[in-house]
């Protein structure tokens, strides 16, 4: 009777998986040990099928994330090369060749202003050295009628002596007509003399005083003519030197006009230069963006295996929750504190990569499904059977559902550039996660506690 009991007492404790004395039950302890090292291996099937599900929802998340920004990216090329190059090929090689011809066109008209620019400077170069030739004539001219006057005056000096001679002869005349008067008979022949010279010198007079008035007329003139050649000497030194400053304004702007013209040629060189190449760069970034937008649409059907594998491992791990209600699978209280732990870090992990977003005002693989987060594939695989949990732990849900969309909030208002209305909503998921994370240190405190009454 004493080892019925003392079996059937044996049993119970392998059937709860206590550890006890069963070295007289040398059968019941092999069914211990190995149940026991089942156990032990669900333990560890267990945790690691967490881990796997948890690695597939990160794999998952990044997938899709990648998967649309490379279709953004290729979006974004495709609209940025039509807007570079025009919605279609045609019609940017049409601009291109349209803008090269008027560069051509303009250079060409740029050389024919050369032309006449050159032809003009040279009509000035002629009038310049015409004008310089008429400055050396006129000072010619100027030098002769300065002689001239001299000449003039020299022969304005002589005339004037002929004139005094002339009066003087014919006072002599005059006088010797008066003598010969006097002589009588024996003075007529020399009184018709007297007469005869008093005439002449009477013409003489007539002719020097006509000709002081031409030589004085002849004087005036010279004297004007001087100084009308000084005036046009002047005049035409003051318009040679405008020539000279508008020769060299015209060589200035005919040098320009080359180095102009240089240019524009280069440019039109250049610029069917760039036709070629952004012909050839437009089709490359059309290549690119086929090829990225096709790589994504890739992306997104070799992720599709991965969303099915997450939803297999999920549904096994829920499995294995169920199973941890047996006695023989049953989580030690120990292992669902760690669990918990884990969940607090990846929870506080979540939050800092949230910061993160509002800080660099970029969006970064989060995970919005509350379900399938560190916390939630736990969370929803098992129920917690530890005194005092249970309560809590179902409120857990709908505030973890709830803090999650926190994180739907902030994308959408990176994506709309509100960043500022990003910075409040943050604030309000870390005042939110205080009460979270409150909820799950009490769970992990009422799971101490618990461990501790059952060790003593």
């Amino acid at each position: 009777m004493a080892i019925k009991k003392r079996k059937a007492i044996l049993m119970k404790a392998v059937s709860e998986l206590k550890d006890t004395d069963y070295s007289r039950e040398p059968e019941l302890s092999g069914i211990y040990q190995r149940l026991l090292k089942g156990r032990k291996q669900f333990t560890e099937i267990f945790e690691k099928n967490i881990n796997a599900v948890m690695q597939i929802s990160s794999l998952d998340l990044t997938m899709q994330h990648q998967t649309e920004k490379i279709i953004d990216i290729s979006q974004k090329v495709t609209n940025a090369t039509e807007a570079i190059f025009g919605s279609s090929l045609g019609t940017s090689n049409n601009q291109q060749e349209e803008l090269t011809n008027t560069i051509v066109k303009v250079s060409g008209a740029t050389d024919e202003v050369y032309q006449k620019i050159e032809a003009g400077q040279n009509e000035l170069t002629a009038i310049k050295e015409l004008s310089e030739q008429t400055i050396a004539i006129s000072r010619e001219m100027q030098k002769d009628m300065d002689e001239l006057v001299d000449l003039v005056q020299h022969i304005s000096s002589v005339i004037s002596g002929i004139g005094s001679i002339s009066m003087q002869t014919n006072l002599l005349a005059l006088n010797a007509s008066v003598e010969a008067a006097r002589a009588g008979e024996a003075g007529k022949g020399f009184s018709v003399v007297a007469n005869e010279i008093r005439e002449l010198s009477q013409e003489t007079q007539n002719l020097t005083s006509n000709m002081e008035s031409f030589v004085k007329n002849i004087k005036t003139a010279s004297q004007k003519s001087v100084q009308s050649s000084s005036h046009t000497i002047e005049s035409l030194l003051t318009m040679t030197e405008k020539i000279k400053n508008v020769w060299e304004l015209n060589h200035e702007s005919q040098n320009y006009v080359s180095k102009v013209n240089e240019s524009m040629s280069s440019i039109a060189a250049v610029s069917e230069e760039i036709s070629s190449s952004m012909t050839e760069m437009q089709n490359q970034l059309m290549e690119s963006s086929d090829f990225m937008r096709k790589v994504g649409e890739d992306l997104f059907e070799a992720a599709k295996p991965v969303a099915g594998i997450e939803r297999t491992l999920d549904d096994s791990l829920k499995q294995m929750g169920t199973m941890t209600q047996d006695a023989f699978f049953h989580l030690e209280n120990k292992e669902f504190a760690q669990y918990m732990q884990n969940a607090v870090s990846s929870h506080q992990t979540w939050l800092a990569n949230l910061r993160k977003m509002v800080d660099t005002q970029s969006v970064i693989p989060l995970q919005l499904d509350s379900s399938k987060c560190g916390f939630g594939h736990f969370y929803y695989a098992l129920t917690p059977d530890i005194p005092g949990v249970l309560p809590i732990w179902n409120n857990l849900g709908p505030k973890h559902q709830k803090f999650h969309k926190f994180g739907s909030s902030v994308i959408d208002a990176i994506h709309n550039g509100k960043y500022s209305d990003a910075e409040q909503i943050y604030w309000q998921a870390e005042n939110y996660s205080r009460e979270l994370i409150a909820d799950m240190k009490k769970i992990l405190q009422l799971t101490a506690e618990n461990n501790a009454s059952q060790t003593t």
